[in-house]
């Protein structure tokens, strides 16, 4: 069943023709393909504002035509579906090691990648990252200054004053440049600088886990350290200075039951791959990592290596417990490799532990095995300014010329 869109009937002609332009761009962007009198249905125009609309539309490149409907009698319809080709936009992802490049059109659809190793102590990232764009808007012929957005996930968080990179000490490379100046002079298109685990948040609402939810928490579990991102009513929450999520440095007990090396106070300490490990030791599990740790306790049978698992959750949750208590989330989703590593298995027994702390009663599911959800999430960050600025614009739209 075709649902009708709201029509504001008041008005200048230029804006109503603005609003009706975005209207039909937003249904073209659900269907993949509508024809002209299922267009009039859902919009509620005309069958000549209809046509006129099409027609506006397709003269700047927004729309297309996609064939002729089959079946019924007399002519054929003509099918019209937004022209995805119509923008592109990056979704980069930057670690210590590489810069891994996706180039999306309107429609989130990745039409380019690209990877390349970050060379340790060469001092020239952000020429890296240049290149690195180049190289995949080359791939489809596009100049990357034709690029509509551009969002970059990094660890840590910019400065909004200062443009420097925050928390993200296994970046050093990046430390001292005001990364929203030089990236936006460089690419001369509207860059956005998000911190990676928010990106992987907004994957999981798009995509993952947390699809559906408007209150949730990901917590990040990593053996490069802890992060998480918070999301209140469909929103990410950020922070006056976008330092929201940087749990590592929340103090917190540990409740652990083993005894080991003194591992700090806070959250990040506790959670650490060194802290990882030298519980696990504890409990008689020698591993290079704190993934392999997790992944021996759960494949192990013997009966001491569950104690493992149940200090880690226990960890986990106090650091949780206060996140809970203050913005009681519906959902809270499991990510990172030590994380995911731990599966259904860890949630449970992070709930378990949980429950003992706070009345509030919350789901604990783990996110998405994708290694690329830094980079999906930054696509989904990028596209959605760009359909803003498009869709806008509409039938008024100026686009690069090819």
């Amino acid at each position: 069943m075709t649902k009708r869109a709201n029509i504001v009937v008041s008005g200048s002609p230029s804006v109503l023709r603005a609003l009706n332009d975005r209207s039909a761009l937003e249904i073209l962007l659900r269907e993949s393909e509508v024809s002209r009198a299922q267009l009039e249905t859902m919009t509620g125009l005309s069958k000549p504002a209809t046509s006129q609309l099409l027609n506006r539309l397709e003269a700047v490149g927004l729309v297309k035509r996609v064939g002729l409907r089959d079946g019924g009698p007399g002519p054929r319809a003509q099918l019209w579906s937004l022209n995805a080709e119509a923008a592109y936009v990056a979704g980069i992802d930057v670690t210590a090691t590489e810069i891994d490049v996706s180039i999306a059109d309107l429609q989130g659809a990745t039409v380019s990648h690209l990877t390349t190793p970050v060379i340790p102590g060469r001092g020239e990232a952000a020429d890296a990252l240049f290149g690195t764009v180049s190289e995949a808007c080359a791939l489809i012929d596009l100049n990357p200054s034709d690029l509509a957005h551009v969002t970059i996930g990094m660890p840590g968080a910019v400065d909004p004053v200062s443009g420097q990179l925050r928390y993200a000490s296994d970046l050093p490379d990046w430390a001292g440049i005001d990364i929203l100046r030089t990236l936006s002079d460089h690419l001369a298109v509207p860059v956005t600088v998000e911190n990676d685990v928010n990106l992987v948040a907004l994957n999981e609402m798009a995509t993952g886990t947390a699809l559906g939810a408007t209150d949730f928490v990901l917590l990040w579990l990593s053996d490069r350290g802890v992060g998480s991102s918070v999301v209140l009513r469909g929103e990410l929450l950020r922070g006056s200075t976008l330092g929201a999520g940087e749990i590592g440095f929340m103090p917190v007990p540990d409740l652990a039951r083993a005894t080991t090396p003194s591992t700090g106070f806070r959250y990040g300490d506790r959670l650490a791959q060194p802290a990882v490990l030298a519980l696990a030791k504890a409990y008689g599990i020698s591993a290079p990592t704190g993934t392999n740790a997790v992944t021996q306790a759960l494949a192990d049978k013997h009966s001491s290596t569950p104690g493992f698992l149940d200090d880690l959750a226990r960890r986990i949750a106090a650091g949780l417990a206060g996140v809970v208590a203050l913005i009681d989330p519906e959902l809270i989703v499991l990510g990172g490799d030590v994380g995911l590593a731990g599966g259904e298995v860890l949630c449970n027994l992070i709930a378990s532990s949980l429950a003992e702390l706070v009345q509030q009663r919350v789901t604990i599911r783990p996110g998405q095995t994708d290694r690329g959800s830094v980079g999906a999430g930054a696509v989904q960050s990028a596209v959605i300014p760009a359909r803003e600025r498009y869709f806008a614009a509409g039938s008024t739209l100026d686009l690069p010329s090819a």
